[in-house]
């Protein structure tokens, strides 16, 4: 004889169940988390209206059982966890949320953000990226460079290379993508652009006894826009030639002998 399911159970129970004291057992009642129902004079709990509840919450947990809110989970995020899938800080997501008003929720006062929700937020932008993007996007981002990049690889200033890069006459030379919503130039046409160029240089004979301006900020990495003003504070001594400022190779080693002593402080 097949043996028949149990429906209800009693608060006691359900009690021993969560690990509660009897004060709030009862409480769960009275706020009428799961339905019950009066069986022979008694409070019964109905299981299966017990189990929806208990997959939708996080703040009770059963007794060397699975933990809560599973079904919470599946459908939504916590704050914390929304901001590990967006891999940004915990504050940033609190921002986001309240910019873009999305909708949040409440669960034994933990706040909550729908899946669904996120996602109709995530697809009208593109600054954010969940883990998978990241992942699908790190091929790509290794053959692409940033702005900032190409600035630091070529010592000149961002607003140069944003000059170079759009504006300039080299511009159609270029090839960009964006990713998370920046533009980035892939690497092979940054490099197709430098080897037919002569004006920047990222290889420098070392031996020579002078440098320009821009091969001192290469060997100094640092901007060539620095390399200016270092030039007219005095910091960075510097012979002119015509319109052009050369840099001997002893300034330029004084000068990477303190920027090593300031690191070492």
């Amino acid at each position: 004889m097949t043996k028949k399911k149990k429906t209800t159970m009693s608060v006691p129970e359900m009690q021993r169940l969560l690990g509660l004291g009897k004060t709030d057992a009862y409480w769960l009642v009275k706020k009428q988390c799961f339905e019950t129902a009066i069986i022979n004079g008694k409070i019964r709990i109905i299981i299966d209206s017990f189990e929806h509840w208990y997959a939708r919450q996080v703040k009770h947990k059963k007794v060397h059982r699975p933990p809560p809110g599973k079904v919470l989970r599946a459908e939504s995020y916590s704050p914390q966890e929304l901001a590990e899938e967006l891999g940004i800080g915990f504050s940033t997501i609190y921002d986001i949320i309240q910019r873009y008003n999305i909708k949040t929720f409440k669960v034994d006062s933990w706040l909550r953000i729908s899946k669904r929700d996120f996602l109709d937020w995530y697809k009208t932008q593109t600054r954010y990226r969940t883990r998978a993007d990241r992942a699908r996007d790190a091929a790509l981002e290794a053959q692409t460079m940033t702005m900032p990049e190409v600035a630091q690889i070529l010592g000149i200033p961002r607003k140069a290379v944003y000059h170079i890069l759009l504006y300039g006459p080299d511009r159609d030379k270029f090839d960009f993508v964006f990713i998370a919503g920046r533009r980035r130039v892939t690497k092979e046409s940054f490099e197709r652009w430098h080897a037919d160029q002569s004006r920047f240089c990222t290889e420098i004979d070392k031996t020579k006894s002078v440098f320009s301006m821009q091969e001192a900020s290469v060997l100094l990495h640092i901007t060539y826009n620095d390399v200016r003003q270092m030039i007219q504070s005095g910091e960075l001594a510097a012979e002119k030639c015509g319109a052009k400022y050369l840099i001997s190779r002893d300034e330029i080693q004084w000068i990477l002998l303190q920027q090593e002593n300031k690191h070492e402080i």
